[in-house]
Order: C-alpha cells, then structure tokens, then sequence
C-alpha cells in the first residue's frame, strides 16, 4: 500500500515572492518593487462587502442541455464522462456549451488571457447573455493587467457580472505595478485561485488544466501546452456547481467593477468590446466531425445527433476553501485541502501510480513516501516536463535535486520534452515551430481511479493556491488516460536512467534511433545562466 503525500517540501511557510517567480519575475524586480514602495505606499483591500448570495441553476429538461444530458445518461448511473485530450475538441466543447446555453453560463478560471482565444470565447459568453443567458464569470486576479479593459467592456453588456478572486486594489495599469504596489500585503498576495472550470445550464461541464489562452490551445507562436481536459454530465454537476456558489460568494470575491472605474457610456464600452475582439471574428481552428484519438466525434457534432457518447461511473468532486488565503494550508494540519484528499486516495494503492505534472517537486516527505511504495513493490510512474521544455525552469531544477535518488529507488522517471513530442505525428504537426511542453495535471492509481483537476505536484499548489479536483472511479476511463500517457511517454519524453557511476542519463529518440545524452537535453545557454546566478538562493518553498 502506498502513502504519498503531495504536499510539496513540507519546510515551513513559502515566501510571498513565489507569483513573482511563477510569473517570470526575477529577485531583482522584487528588490526594486520594494524600494518603490517606500517612496509610494500601498493599498489594501476594502472590508468584505455585504451581498445577496446568488446560486446555481438547476438543469432543467425545458432547456437543450438539460435534455440532451439525460438522454446521455444511462439508467442508474451517477455521472458520464470523456476526456478531451485535444485542445481544438476541448475548446469545441466549451464553445458549443456556451452557443446552446439558455439559462446559465458559469466559468471560473486562474488565467483568462485577452488574446485570440480569450475572445473567441468572451465573445460567445457575450452573445449569450444577449440572448438572456445569465452569466457568472470568476477570475483569479493575478494575471487580468492585460485584460481590464477587455473585462471592463464585457461587463457593459447585460446579464453579465464579473468577480476578482483576491484582487490587488491598485496598480491595475501593469502586474509589476500591482506587485509593486502590493508587496505590504504579500501575505494575502501571495495566494491565487488556481481552479478552472466551466458549467453550462447546470447540465455538463468542463473542466481540467487548461486555463483560456491561446498556449493551452495550440495558437500560440512562441510554446504550446500538451494538455487534459474533461466533459461531465450527470449528478458531479450540481456539486460542480456547489464549488462554484462557494467560490462566487466568498467574501474573498470583490466585484470587478469598483477595481476599474470608466467614464465611458456602456454603448460606447460594447462598442469597445467588437473592436477589441474583432481578431477572433474570422473561424477559429474547428475540428469539424472528424473524431478524435480516442474515437469521441467533436461535441459539436455529437449534440446534433444525441445521445452524447459517454464513459459511467462515480466522481467525487472536491476543491480547496476560499479560506485557504488565510494561510491555513500553510500552518500545515488541513485535512480539507485538494491535496490532503488525493493524498488519501493515493494511501490505497497497491499495485502501480501513474503521476504526470508540469511541476513535480516531491521534498521530503514525497520522497519517504516514495521509498515505502518501493519497499513495498508498488510501481510508480513520473512524468514530468524536462528542463528545456519547462516554462518554470526554477520549479525544474528544484525536481532536478532529487531525480538520481528517485532512480536508485527504482522509480521510474520520464521528461516530456519539445524534441522528443514532435516525434509523434499529431502533436509535431500542431506544434509546428513552437516549443512543446506538458500542463496535464493526472494521477491513475491502479488503473481504475483518475484523478483530474488544477493541482500540481508542488508547495504551492498544496500549501497556497486554491485548487478544484475530481476522482474519477472508471477503469474504462483510466484505460483511456493512461494510453494517452503512454503516447507522451513512449515518443515524447525522455526516458532517465543512471550510467554505471550513477550519473544522470537522457534516453530519447532522433529521427528513429535511440540517443541517450549524459547532459540536460536542448538547454540554451540563457537558461543556464539564470540557474547559476539565481536558483541558489531560492527556497523550494518559493515554488
């Protein structure tokens, strides 16, 4: 039986300079920021503001949806389910669920990007408010300088309200100067909403690691994101929505309005929204009717013809407290966390796991538990991203500390890199020139449970961020998940191992041929350099 928390280092508190560090920013900037804030103050949030909660909607069998999900169900069973591996299906799904909607669109998102794809989906949000769709749409605040506007416009149109997640209160025009602006108030900062989920009239969702940019839907022209996402009907909705009533009515929630204030009319802010989103007018990538990997047509096509093919079983769903800002994770002892409940379900296995993370950093506690799983002979799978595939290289280099000491423990470890993914046909064809990398969040235990949802195997996803989970009881589902890892294993990842003087070694595949490489694969000088000066001195409770 294996007992494998995940709840990063297990050190201490994580310093408030961690978003920094997630989002690019160096020592330096921070050192900066704060000499400004002693010559410009800062800023805290107003008290709670006092409100009417407002909740979900019912499905209901007068709407589309609603029919279309109970046809989809098989009697008895409690939830139905798919995975959507392809960003095109994925992003088909959530734009088919907001085109149908009738009563309700509810979305909560870390990162909702003011770029194509954000308004492709933004503008579908907005015409079905037109068509009196009520819309709830929950961001996290850290990233929205470069979407205020965007938002401010949207929230002009009728039947539309906008909430922040622990907003900064000044600063809005840029995020160094929120940070800035910010940094007497690290400690409530420094925790995000890392949650990603989209309801359409409480009838299916979608939901997984994805946030709305165009990298986690192969448009970007810099790094793409290989990533998971789900559709779900059935009785995990109504819970699903549940999560959200919690989130929406936080009093951790401010409305986006007061944040960014306007003279201009709301016709001339609608106006403003046309011209800001007017890129995504020409079509965007479809997938039409052909069907995927995995033999799912697209949802567009299959709401023609209903019922929806569906996979059947149980799904417990689960997300972090709101409260979690307070820094309650992080005093340690919170059996209510995402992480604490998966680590739960990871203590029954008995036979093999099956990890995959963007971010893995297991400290010390991981690395105990891992040792145990051995000596008790259960398998355990890693895959993670490789360090010139990794949009985090601090998050990498610290994984990097304990990745001989996993091998001589017999776990078996393997690093999705850009070289080695444009190896398989699909994925080297939709990345094109673009760097390639890993975003999945999922765990298989023993072929038969799959967890999916925002968490990743690190401080700050267990210790600091919000996060949403699913438990997915259906070995037909775990099945299909796992020979979407073994994809990515076999011809997108390197495969480490140790060199009879137990140095690290890379084994992938060139133009056919097995190479095995005794230094970090396509790692630029840039990189390096920013290892060698930096990453000394950061804590592994920073990420």
């Amino acid at each position: 039986m294996m007992h494998f928390p995940i709840a990063g280092s297990g050190t201490g508190p994580a310093s408030a300079a961690a978003p920094l560090l997630r989002a690019g920013k160096t020592l330096l900037l921070s050192a900066l920021a704060g000499a400004t804030l002693l010559l410009h103050g800062c800023a805290s949030l107003p008290p709670p503001l006092k409100r009417e909660p407002t909740l979900a909607i019912p499905a209901s069998q007068n709407e589309t949806l609603g029919r279309i999900a109970v046809q989809s169900m098989v009697g008895g069973e409690q939830s139905g389910f798919r995975p959507l591996p392809i960003s095109t299906y994925s992003m088909d799904a959530r734009l088919t669920l907001a085109r149908r909607a009738q009563a309700t669109l509810d979305l909560q998102y870390y990162l909702l990007q003011n770029d194509v794809t954000g308004h492709k989906l933004l503008r579908e949000v907005r015409d079905a408010a037109l068509r009196g769709v009520r819309v709830r749409l929950l961001v996290d605040d850290l990233y929205t300088a470069e979407s205020d506007d965007m938002l401010l416009a949207l929230a002009a149109y009728p039947n539309i309200e906008i909430r922040l997640f622990n907003p900064f209160p000044v600063g809005r025009s840029s995020t160094t100067l929120r940070w800035t602006l910010s940094l007497g108030d690290f400690s409530r900062i420094n925790h995000r909403m890392h949650n990603k989920m989209f309801i359409a009239d409480g009838a299916f969702a979608v939901a997984g690691g994805r946030n709305i940019a165009d990298e986690y839907f192969f448009s970007s022209k810099g790094g793409n994101f290989v990533d998971f996402d789900m559709l779900i009907a059935g009785d995990a909705v109504p819970r699903m929505a549940a999560v959200f009533d919690g989130y929406w009515n936080s009093p951790r929630v401010y409305p986006f309005l007061p944040f960014k204030e306007t003279r201009e009319t709301p016709q001339a802010l609608r106006e403003g929204f046309e011209r800001l989103t007017a890129d995504a007018i020409p079509a965007y990538p479809t997938p039409g009717d052909k069907p995927d990997l995995l033999g799912y047509h697209p949802v567009s096509a299959d709401m023609q013809r209903p019922p929806l093919k569906l996979l059947y079983g149980s799904i417990d769903v689960f997300a972090d407290d709101p409260e979690k800002v307070t820094g309650r994770a992080e005093r340690g002892g919170d059996a209510t966390t995402v992480t604490a409940r998966v680590g739960k379900a990871i203590a029954n296995t008995k036979i093999e796991i099956m990890v995959g993370s963007p971010y893995f950093i297991p400290g010390q506690l991981g690395m105990d538990a891992m040792r145990h799983a051995r000596e008790h002979g259960v398998q355990v799978n890693v895959m993670t991203n490789s360090l010139a595939s990794n949009d985090e290289p601090f998050a990498s280099a610290a994984y990097g500390r304990y990745r001989v000491p996993m091998l001589k423990m017999g776990v078996n470890l393997y690093e999705t890199d850009s070289s080695q993914l444009k190896n398989d046909p699909l994925i080297g064809t939709a990345l094109g020139n673009t760097v390639g990398r890993s975003h999945s969040k999922l765990i298989v235990i023993d072929r038969h449970v799959t967890f999916v949802g925002s968490m990743n195997m690190d401080f700050r996803s267990s210790r600091l961020n919000t996060e949403l989970g699913l438990l997915i009881d259906s070995p037909e589902f775990a099945a299909q998940v796992l020979s979407l890892a073994e994809r990515v294993r076999s011809v997108g990842s390197y495969r480490l191992q140790l060199s009879a003087d137990d140095h690290l070694q890379w084994v992938g595949t060139k133009d056919g041929v097995e190479t095995v490489h005794d230094h970090e694969p396509d790692v630029g000088l840039g990189t390096k350099l920013q290892l060698w000066l930096v990453f000394p001195f950061i804590s592994e409770g920073l990420l």
